[in-house]
This record gives structure tokens, C-alpha cells and sequence, in this order.
């Protein structure tokens, strides 16, 4: 055994204790053990295993300490030789396994079902809204702009305070209000009460998709983390999908307010699991998931416990890791976050839901924010104007329209794991020939961006031959099979434009999703109303051609943040470091 070692850690790692040592002869084992502020971590080299031993810490701020624990310092053991063995702490960006993970993307997929499933269910109740609560048209179709200027606003408030006091709270909060906006919809005897309940509706559910998308970059380094938003989206691409069947069968056969009925239920049922079982993962507060913050009963429990231990000199033993999935590590005074949300001014509160509106003002998120919403807006375009068409062309009722949704959604699904798979594999790529993922010069939007160029054109040309298949009465089958490959590849563009701004923002990815929410729903407004005055003056063939054509000029935004958004990322971060 060499007798001559030496311990190093990368340059980008923060600062820790290390205390390297050799186990005997006997057992030729290394052994290296290292302090961090939340744990004793000890790892033998012969069986690979890795110990966490809680102690217990005296802290003053729950950030300062958190911070620290952001990231875990890779290390290596070097011989005197040429040769060298590196040992890397897998858990040095979260301490959740692979399986934790899936779970949590799946508790967040499920709480962004809630959202759109909740817009597109309400539509095919419409009708008997209107006669149940005698009221007209317009005032019904009222309650749809209303519940949409809720959607888009909402997410602004909430997002901030996601990215500062945590996700689990929010989670928690948001979700409650909806449960209790989807009883008082199902008991509303009027006009008004309807569209109060609504606008609550709104402004409990979409807030968990922007929420949902920071929770997945807590746990998910860069060269996953388009592979976990690929499947975190399934939940709100498979909500239009289902929304309108489930709604039109339970107000044929149950009456409207059963649609809201079994969205308080569905909802209440999965609030309980996220209240058991989702643990906090906003890395300013409890870092790689080793941080003590917004507990589940679990961890409170696991917690006292282990305070209890500490103080009685146990020592609490050495624990396995995979069972410090839902273990609290951290002892922190429980008044820090009080202390802080007494801290708000009024100001403060008043422009809370403007502070996402910031980040459109940068250039490499500004040209996200367009290629989305654009892209978006078409695809909005397409979908509402599906049962007028397909009534007027083909004269299917409604529930054969509510069928024809399938494709497009099937297509979304596909595109969104398919596109998922391409994003980790383009990252991966190119991290070859890329020391670090702190490497600012490292091309992420290339990694995210490199390969969207054929889903754009690809969705261009088939936009124009789908108006133009529904113009000449081309059989519904050729029509659904492009709506097919236009969910595919709109979905693709989604996925890589969304896993980009969360990119650039690791810290702020709740507040930047509510950015891009707020403008994906202003065009996806604008094309809704719209498409339908423009297919009746030039046709659906011209109409979706001109659709096309300023999609077309949209793409400029894709060639500018590959060109240009390297250069703007680098000018935004040397001037965040300035004022620093």
C-alpha cells in the first residue's frame, strides 16, 4: 500500500474539514472522512459504502448555514504514482436516489395535472352552466376569460415566494385553496359566485406548474434535468387530453357540479400525500437535501429523535444514506422563517407579483420567453379551433370531437419523454469536452438548443399542409396522423425552451416559469381570439398559412439565442457579479 498519499478537492467546491486516514493492513481498505455542517460523512474505499452520522450544529442564520451545503466538494485520493483513483460523492448535487427522484417528479406531475384539467374540463359544461344558473352566452363565456386572466397572473405571486420560503409550503397552501374553490364551484347558486370560485380556482392551481418546475431543478443536475422535465410535463400535457371527456361524461350523467366535486376529491386525496410525503427541496434552504426545513411528519420525527439522541450523548450510530431520503440532519432554531416572513414591506407585497416580469428585461430570456409563447400561441390556435371545424368539415358531435384530441395529445406525450432523452444526451455530449458544469463558458444553449431547428420547420411546413388538408376535405385519418407529429414536435420545443430558462436561473426557476406562463397564456389568449375571425374572412387553408408565416418570422428568436444568448449570459452574470 503507498504510504505517500494526498488528499485534493476541486477548486469550485466550497470549504470543508477533511481528516484522511488508512485502515490496517489487514483489511487494506481506504478510508476518507470529511466534515460537513449537517453530517459526518465517511467512505471505504474497498466496499464503496457511504455513512451519514448526524451532530448536532449551533447555527445563527438557516440561509448562511444552508448555503453551505448547496453542494458537496468532490474529492480524489492520488498515489505518488502516475495512476491515480478518484473517488466522487454521488450525492454531491442531491442526496435523493434515483427513486426519490422519480417520486417526487411524480407527486409534482400529478399536483400540475389540476390546472389545465380544470380549464378544459369546465368546456364541455357549458351549456348547462348557462340554463342551470340562467344566465347567457357571454356571461358564461365570461367565466372562461376570467379563469385564464387568473391563470396567467397567478403564478407571479406564488412563484417568489416558492424560490424564497420554500416549495413544500407553497405546495401545500396553493393546492388548499383550490380543494376549497372546487367545493364552493360545485355549491354556487349564482352568477357571481361562480366566477369568484373560479377566479379562486385559478389562483390555487397554476401556480404548482411553475412551483413544479423549480422543484425538479432542486433535484436534478443539469445532465438530467431535461430527462425529469420531460416526464415532470406529462401531467399538464395529459390534462387537456382527459379534461374534456371526463367533464363531458360527468355533466351528461352527473350533473356539472360533479365536475368540481371530483376535483376537490382527486386533489384532497393528493394533498394529503404531499403533506406526508414530499420532502423540501428549495436549495437555498436546505441545499442538496440535507438541510432541516418545511419537514414532512417524517422528518419532524426523525428530527426530535435524532435531537433527542444528541443530547443524551447517543450519538444516533451510523445510518445508512438511503435512509436519510426523508431524515432530518440539521438542528436550526424554528424562529429563523418566522423572523423572515414578518420581513415583508408593503411595497414589497404590492409588486410581489410583478418581480417575475423582471427577468423578461434580459435579452437571453427574453428571446425564450418569444420562441415559447409563439409557438405556443399556435398551437392554441389549432386546438380551439378544432370543434368548429370538425363539426363543420367532417360533422362529428361532440363526443367524437373530444376523441380527436387523442392525437395531439398521444403526440405531446411522445415528444415530451422523447425530447426529454435527447436533451440529457445532448448535455452529456457535450460536457466531454467541458471540465465542469460551473464552466461559464460551457454552450447550455447549445446543449438545450442544437437540435430544435428541425422540430420548428418541421411543424411550420406540416401547420400549412394541416389548414389546407381541412380546406379539401382530405380524410380525417391523414388529418389526425399530422396532428400527431405537430403535438411531437411542439411538445419538443416546449421541453427544450423550458429546461434553457431553468437553466439559466437554477435558483429562480419557479419565479422564471411564472414569466414564461404569464406570456405563453398572453398569445395563447391572443391566438383564441383570433383564429376563428380569421378563418371565417380568408379561409382555413390562408388561415393557417398566415399563422405560419409570422411562426416563421418567430424563429428568428431560435437563431438569436444560439448566436447571441452565450454572449447576453455572459454580460448578465458579469453584471450580477458586479453588484455583488
Amino acid at each position: 500500500m503507498a504510504t505517500n498519499k494526498k488528499h485534493t478537492r476541486s477548486s469550485s467546491a466550497p470549504a470543508a474539514q477533511y481528516d484522511y486516514h488508512e485502515d490496517d493492513e489487514e483489511e487494506k481498505m481506504q478510508q476518507r472522512q470529511y466534515h460537513r455542517d449537517d453530517c459526518i460523512v465517511v467512505i471505504r474505499g474497498g466496499s464503496r459504502r457511504t455513512s451519514f452520522r448526524p451532530r448536532p450544529i449551533n447555527t445563527k442564520n438557516l440561509r448562511t448555514l444552508n448555503e453551505k451545503s448547496k453542494d458537496l466538494p468532490s474529492a480524489s485520493v492520488v498515489s505518488n504514482t502516475s495512476s491515480a483513483s478518484t473517488v466522487v460523492d454521488d450525492t454531491a448535487y442531491s442526496i435523493f436516489s434515483p427513486t426519490k427522484k422519480r417520486v417526487i417528479v411524480v407527486l409534482a406531475s400529478m399536483a400540475a395535472f389540476f390546472s389545465p384539467f380544470s380549464a378544459n374540463s369546465y368546456f364541455p359544461a357549458l351549456a348547462k352552466i348557462e340554463q342551470d344558473l340562467n344566465i347567457t352566452t357571454q356571461q358564461v363565456n365570461l367565466s372562461v376569460t376570467v379563469f385564464m386572466l387568473f391563470q396567467a397572473i397567478s403564478p407571479s405571486f406564488w412563484s417568489v415566494l416558492a424560490d424564497t420560503h420554500g416549495r413544500r409550503p407553497v405546495y401545500l397552501a396553493t393546492l388548499f385553496v383550490y380543494i376549497l374553490a372546487s367545493i364552493g364551484t360545485a355549491l354556487a347558486s349564482s352568477y357571481v359566485a361562480l366566477l369568484l370560485f373560479r377566479m379562486l380556482q385559478a389562483f390555487g392551481s397554476s401556480s404548482v406548474i411553475a412551483i413544479g418546475a423549480g422543484t425538479i431543478a432542486d433535484i436534478a443536475p443539469p445532465s438530467e434535468r431535461g430527462g425529469y422535465l420531460g416526464w415532470y410535463s406529462l401531467g399538464f400535457n395529459i390534462a387537456p387530453l382527459l379534461g374534456p371527456a371526463i367533464g363531458g361524461f360527468l355533466s351528461q350523467y352527473l350533473g356539472w357540479r360533479w365536475i368540481f366535486w371530483t376535483m376537490a376529491i382527486i386533489c384532497g386525496i393528493h394533498w394529503l400525500v404531499l403533506g406526508c410525503w414530499l420532502p423540501e427541496t428549495l436549495r437555498s434552504l436546505v441545499g442538496n437535501g440535507s438541510g432541516y426545513a418545511n419537514p414532512t411528519p417524517m422528518q419532524w420525527w426523525q428530527h426530535q429523535r435524532t435531537t433527542q439522541q444528541s443530547s443524551s450523548g447517543g450519538g444516533g450510530g451510523v445510518t445508512d444514506p438511503a435512509t436519510l431520503d426523508d431524515a432530518a440532519t440539521v438542528v436550526v432554531p424554528p424562529r429563523e422563517e418566522k423572523k423572515k416572513w414578518k420581513s415583508w414591506s408593503l411595497r414589497q407585497v404590492v409588486l410581489l407579483p410583478f418581480q417575475p416580469l423582471l427577468y423578461a428585461k434580459e435579452w437571453d430570456v427574453l428571446v425564450l420567453l418569444l420562441l415559447y409563447g409563439v409557438q405556443y400561441g399556435a398551437c392554441y390556435a389549432m386546438t380551439t379551433s378544432m370543434p368548429y371545424l370538425f363539426s363543420r368539415v367532417y360533422q362529428l358531435n361532440e363526443s367524437l370531437i373530444g376523441a380527436s384530441y387523442l392525437a395531439n395529445g398521444i403526440g405531446c406525450i411522445v415528444g415530451s419523454v422523447f425530447q426529454g432523452k435527447v436533451l440529457n444526451y445532448n448535455y452529456k455530449r457535450l460536457m466531454q469536452f467541458h471540465y465542469t458544469d460551473e464552466n461559464h463558458d460551457f454552450p447550455i444553449e447549445h446543449a438545450r438548443l442544437r437540435t430544435l431547428w428541425i422540430h420548428a420547420m418541421l411543424f411550420n411546413v406540416l401547420f400549412v399542409v394541416y389548414g389546407w388538408m381541412l380546406y379539401y376535405k382530405i380524410h380525417i385519418a391523414m388529418v389526425l396522423s399530422i396532428q400527431f407529429i405537430l403535438g411531437f414536435t411542439s411538445q419538443a420545443i416546449f421541453n427544450a425552451s423550458q429546461t434553457l430558462l431553468v437553466d439559466l436561473f437554477p435558483d429562480k426557476s419557479a419565479s422564471v416559469t411564472a414569466t414564461n406562463n404569464m406570456f405563453r397564456c398572453f398569445f395563447g389568449a391572443l391566438a383564441t381570439v383570433m383564429v376563428l375571425p380569421t378563418i371565417q374572412v380568408v379561409g382555413v387553408g390562408w388561415a393557417f398559412t398566415v399563422i405560419s408565416a409570422a411562426l416563421l418570422l418567430s424563429r428568428v428568436t431560435l437563431v438569436l439565442a444560439l448566436s447571441h444568448g452565450p454572449k447576453w449570459r455572459r454580460q448578465r452574470m458579469n453584471a450580477e457579479a458586479i453588484k455583488a
